[in-house]
């Protein structure tokens, strides 16, 4: 029998809302965001000259040609991979493309339109810039048994000139990880990955392991590099290493996906890179690495970035190298990390752009402060000649450009330890830094491949764990009330399951921070199935699941694994995981004791 009528049980469903949004309170802040927009470098937006137009994705081919007619434009797919996410351009060389862009935007068929940008490596520093040469046979440093080592030392013959992969304590990294799974898209003037009619595989990548790029410039499957940028970027993610050839890689074990956006002047157009995002989120990519950018802010771009985060990809951007205040697109966007670049003083390089937007830092060299070649970023590349280059040979880079793909690179060597959801993959990296101040230089401080890599098996081994406290509970559970029928007590078994492991399963597919997980990680779906489920058995039911909520909560509280980031919530997320651990224990109590006398 109902003891409890119907207005009182919808009198108390708001007030079970209202307890959880007063707890929820304090992390409001983060999910609203800020209004500041952020600050990049300042100048006047570039002439159209062509327009990128993004449809909504249900738009038909018969939608497209209506589009033409109607405003007078010619638009053409920007690539064959286009095709799928409705991606579109057009020349307007000579139309009024301001009106006409005011026309587009009004279509409900139209998700984007704007001018289309030109977006370009990073700002070069002044010379000195590159160096160094090759690396000759008498070099070649002779190698000691694996088992002589302390840890894992790469044969490399000039490893011990890399004095950043020593900042980020790559040794103790590789102890843990090496990035083995892990595809990592690094979209930028394409890669020297294998022998092509452009040119030759580069020296030390004979043993990197590649996957199925594509090039957006020339519009062909052969992103090669006609530049050297992007294999230095790509070196220092994954360049062969322990081969007893030139240097090592960060992640290099992990997989390179070469994609090239840039032309042999390190140009390239909004809409290509946004395509590119789009390729490489559906072709596998774990990771992206962004060494590019541009002082205006894209909104096909943006849009590019948010469907890739939503299919859990880790966006890893450089801020620039304007010498001062103001981050560039991409790295602006908040779903992208950030990233600052030091010397080997640890201390911000004389180029780095820095501001609010800086999730961490990374060694990227700092040749302006000291006049040494050695305190530059080295790596194997295809420098063309006609560049000022000397071809296949090894060289010394600065600039942001290189301090993003140390990050790109640990973020493949956390999630090669099975840590996915990219909002987890960012607070290791943040919680794993080197602090260091001010924030808006350093952000969380400096990138450390070897505490987050701790940190990321400290996390796997809590799963371990988290799951043999569930076989104890369910074991008693299972044996210890025999006075209850079996059947139930399978039933309460499952109930603890899903309020223990369920909030889990969520979070990593809507994300650690997401707003979601404040139905889940809370008393809420107990409380109200309590006041619904009035029978001995539904009680018993709602118990269980209230008790594994509780013990779920604790457990977090206890392992430091709250329900959302502590580099994104602080410590606001620590009183909503305390008030409704301790709610989720009292609903236990009191749906248990009622099964007891209903």
């Amino acid at each position: 029998m109902r003891r409890h009528n119907s207005r009182s049980r919808i009198a108390l469903v708001p007030l079970a809302v209202l307890a959880v949004a007063a707890t929820a309170a304090p992390m409001l802040p983060v999910w609203l965001g800020s209004d500041d927009a952020p600050r990049a470098v300042a100048g006047p937006a570039p002439a159209a000259h062509a327009l990128v137009v993004d449809l909504r994705d249900d738009a038909t081919e018969a939608d497209i040609r209506d589009l033409e007619t109607r405003y007078g434009v010619d638009l053409e797919f920007n690539s064959v991979h286009a095709e799928d996410d409705n991606l579109l351009r057009a020349d307007v060389e000579g139309q009024d493309a301001g009106r006409l862009l005011e026309r587009l935007r009004t279509d409900a068929r139209v998700e984007v339109a704007e001018p289309e940008l030109r977006l370009t490596l990073p700002e070069r520093p002044e010379d000195p810039l590159r160096g160094a040469g090759a690396t000759s046979p008498g070099e070649v440093a002779s190698s000691t048994s694996s088992d002589a080592r302390p840890r894992f030392t790469p044969n490399d013959p000039r490893y011990r000139e890399q004095w950043n992969l020593r900042m980020v304590g790559a040794e103790a990294a590789w102890e843990r990880s090496r990035g083995k799974g892990v595809v990592v898209a690094v979209i930028d003037t394409g890669v020297a990955a294998k022998d092509s009619d452009r040119g030759k595989q580069a020296r030390d990548f004979g043993q990197t392991h590649f996957t199925r790029g594509y090039d957006f410039v020339n519009d062909d499957d052969d992103p090669y590099d006609d530049h050297g940028h992007g294999t230095h970027v790509s070196g220092t993610i994954a360049e062969s290493t322990d081969n007893r050839e030139g240097v090592a890689g960060l992640a290099f074990e992990a997989t390179i996906q070469p994609i090239k956006v840039l032309s042999a002047m390190g140009s390239g157009t909004s809409t290509d890179i946004a395509d590119a995002i789009r390729f490489a989120a559906d072709n596998g990519a774990g990771v992206i690495n962004l060494s590019l950018g541009s002082p205006h802010p894209s909104d096909v771009i943006h849009s590019a970035v948010k469907y890739a985060r939503r299919k859990g990809v880790v966006i890893v951007c450089a801020a620039g190298n304007g010498f001062e205040e103001g981050v560039i697109y991409p790295a602006a966007f908040p779903e992208c990390i950030a990233v600052s670049s030091v010397g080997p003083s640890g201390d911000l390089a004389t180029y780095s752009s820095w501001g609010k937007e800086v999730a961490l830092a990374a060694p990227g060299g700092d040749m302006l402060a000291s006049g040494k070649e050695a305190d530059g970023i080295l790596q194997n590349t295809v420098y063309p000649v006609e560049q000022g280059g000397k071809g296949d040979d090894y060289y010394h880079f600065q600039g942001t450009s290189m301090a993003s793909p140390h990050v790109a690179a640990a973020a493949a060597l956390v999630m090669a330890q099975g840590v996915r959801d990219p909002a987890r993959v960012r607070d290791l990296l943040e919680r794993g830094t080197t602090p260091k101040a001010p924030k808006k230089k350093y952000g969380a401080g400096i990138l450390s491949a070897s505490k987050s890599t701790a940190l990321a098996a400290g996390t796997t081994s809590r799963r371990s764990d988290k799951r043999l406290l569930f076989g104890v509970l369910a074991a008693l559970i299972l044996f210890l009330p025999r006075r209850i029928p079996f059947g139930l007590r399978l039933a309460v078994v499952a109930a603890v399951w899903a309020g223990y492991f369920g909030p889990d399963h969520l979070a990593a597919t809507v994300g650690a921070n997401s707003a979601w997980n404040l139905v889940t990680f809370s008393a809420l779906i107990p409380f109200l199935l309590f006041w619904e489920m009035e029978s001995r058995v539904g009680s018993k039911i709602v118990a269980g699941l209230a008790l594994g909520v509780g013990i779920g909560l604790v457990w977090n509280l206890l392992t430091g694994a709250l329900p959302f980031t502590a580099t994104a919530f602080g410590d606001r997320a620590l009183p909503w995981t305390v008030a409704n651990a301790a709610a989720s224990f009292v609903i236990a109590a009191a749906a248990w004791r009622r099964s007891r006398t209903a």
